[in-house]
């Protein structure tokens, strides 16, 4: 989760319900619905930690913290598509795959955690 997608009006990094929205496609074979997320148990399946995620992420830095949702909840409750996609850059990449109105969007920033806090504290 990058700062950029958080407020931190109050000392501490707190997400923005636009943290929760589908990613813009790169191309056209990608689905629209989609957000990135790191799979929890792929990382446990390759000795991985959350704590790792923001060095270990090409793309990421210290700027990036790690946020955690329950995968249970997203399906059952959200009515979210879970997928694995895992790629070169991060083998356990995933997307979460359906419709995120406003109001979805609002109950993932309630549901969601901080697991890692990003390094950069907030201005």
């Amino acid at each position: 989760m990058p700062v950029w997608a958080c407020d931190g009006g109050s000392g501490e990094w707190e997400f923005q319900s636009s943290a929760f929205d589908n990613a813009t496609p790169e191309d056209s074979s990608e689905s629209p619905d989609d957000m990135s997320i790191v799979l929890g148990d792929t990382l446990s399946a390759l000795n991985r930690m959350p704590d790792d995620l923001p060095v270990d992420t090409a793309w990421a830095g210290e700027d990036w913290g790690v946020a955690v949702m329950v995968a249970r909840h997203l399906r059952h409750e959200e009515k979210q598509e879970m997928r694995r996609t895992p790629c070169d850059d991060e083998p356990a990449h995933g997307d979460v795959r359906g419709k995120k109105n406003g109001n979805r969007r609002k109950r993932l920033k309630q549901h969601a955690q901080w697991v890692v806090r990003p390094a950069v504290p907030p201005a």
